[in-house]
């Protein structure tokens, strides 16, 4: 009889078995560790299954592409943890795009192994207490180092990745991946560094949100590399893939206000060729000037791009603010030089009593703004240093113009006046960014975003 009250109970059974389940599948430590974000998120079952996967060597080499927000830097953490619970003399190398998120992931999963969560399936797995710190850590059984890596540009010295090379996120932005030099910078470090610490037969996961057929995943992809890759669409039959991570009505507003190169590559995962134009001139909305009324105005804002070059031109339209509307009233657009541009850049301002003007700060842009603060009120004249690629500046705004920017009527537009001209410019400009000017393009889509950052709260239910 005594021997029956040591025998353990049914929640006791249940408690061990759990914990057994969550040691030996990777899936069922996920909802044991983190049961509400899981249960909310069942897509990640199948990333979750193809890390397993690779645990237990049944395919070498794994894609996973996924819309932004959707979890994947999460689950790699939980992954890593895992792995290394189970195979604590390993070590696992994580790259990443930047150092900054190189040293946040590599606390946060250094903190899931010091949880009691983690303890309690694996408690022989304990971080060594004379080698913790972000840059690379151990664990007490490791052969040489536990966890390690870099971001894109970093060195890596003297370690090798014995149990998994992980990439999380090579790329920053859409703006890296367009821009062929840091794209070119990424797959050169990729194959220089992150390769160059593989030591033998160790699996590797590229992890990433897609941005055009020329990124990480999309080289590894032509290359037939992966034995698996795994692809989760934003909307699947016109759906979210998961509400938790955006609505299905959130995705559809957004698909309706990107370019479809964007939609494609960010949130479908099945980047596409840019090409063709970049706005139709059925894409504008317009409005008609003698029907023009300004009552309701929130503020009148310009943007100039000055010339650098003399094939450039010199650009600034100009626009009345309202509620959820930005009506493009004056544009200046011209080759003149600056004893021209600048006393019709400052009569402009007085005449439409602007409220700001943000001018581009580049060479020629220093010495206008000293010139122009001269003839108007200096807190009117804003300066700004672009230094992204200005092709990907123009792509992000391209929504935002679609949906809120209205332009005049055609047929009241002055043949070759600056407003045809920039129009005419404007209606030419290439999804590619081939197109040999852009100063139309880059001066609407500057104002787009001076207009954004400065009055949020005016399309704060707007794009996502």
């Amino acid at each position: 009889m005594s021997n029956l009250k040591n025998l353990p109970t049914a929640e006791q059974i249940r408690k061990e078995a759990r914990i057994e389940c969550a040691r030996l599948c990777f899936w069922d430590f996920c909802n044991y560790y983190d049961n509400t974000f899981f249960l909310k998120r069942l897509f990640l079952k199948d990333i979750a299954d193809g890390f397993q996967k690779i645990y237990i060597g049944e395919i070498k080499t794994l894609s996973v592409s996924l819309p932004p927000r959707a979890g994947k830097s999460y689950i790699t953490t939980l992954f890593i943890a895992w792995f290394l619970g189970n195979r604590p003399q390993e070590s696992v190398m994580r790259n990443t795009c930047t150092a900054t998120l190189y040293d946040k992931f590599s606390y946060d999963t250094r903190n899931v192994l010091r949880t009691d969560k983690f303890k309690k399936i694996f408690s022989a797995a304990q971080l060594a207490e004379d080698k913790q710190n972000i840059s690379g850590w151990n664990l007490k059984q490791s052969k040489q180092v536990g966890y390690f890596g870099a971001g894109v540009g970093g060195t890596i010295i003297g370690f090798g990745a014995s149990g998994v090379a992980i990439t999380d996120d090579l790329y920053k932005s859409l703006d890296d991946a367009l821009s062929s030099g840091t794209n070119e910078k990424v797959h050169r470090w990729k194959e220089s560094v992150h390769d160059s610490r593989l030591e033998k037969n160790c699996p590797t996961i590229d992890i990433g949100t897609r941005w055009t057929k020329q990124d990480i995943i999309g080289k590894g992809i032509k290359e037939k590399k992966y034995d698996v890759s795994i692809i989760v669409p934003a909307l699947i039959n016109e759906r979210s893939f998961c509400e938790d991570v955006k609505t299905t009505e959130e995705y559809i507003k957004i698909r309706s206000n990107v370019a479809s190169e964007i939609w494609n590559g960010e949130y479908l995962q099945q980047p596409i060729e840019i090409e063709g134009l970049l706005f139709y001139r059925t894409d504008l909305k317009r409005f008609s000037i003698k029907d023009y009324k300004p009552i309701g105005k929130e503020s009148t804002l310009g943007y100039a791009d000055i010339a650098d070059e003399g094939d450039d031109f010199f650009s600034m339209p100009m626009a009345d603010i309202f509620q959820k509307k930005v009506f493009i009233t004056d544009i200046l657009f011209t080759k003149e030089n600056i004893d021209v541009t600048l006393p019709l850049t400052a009569g402009l301002i007085k005449k439409k009593e602007a409220n700001y003007i943000r001018v581009e700060s580049n060479n020629q842009g220093s010495v206008f703004i000293k010139m122009l603060r001269d003839l108007v009120p200096r807190e009117k004249i804003l300066k700004v240093t672009n230094t992204s690629n200005k092709h990907t500046r123009i792509l992000m705004e391209y929504g935002f113009i679609k949906e809120y920017f209205y332009f005049l009527d055609d047929n009241e537009i002055i043949p070759g006046s600056d407003y045809d001209k920039f129009m005419r410019q404007l209606l030419t400009y290439n999804k590619d960014g081939s197109s040999k000017h852009d100063d139309a393009s880059d001066s609407i889509s500057g104002l787009a975003k001076f207009i954004q950052g400065l009055l949020p709260h005016l399309f704060s239910n707007g794009l996502q």
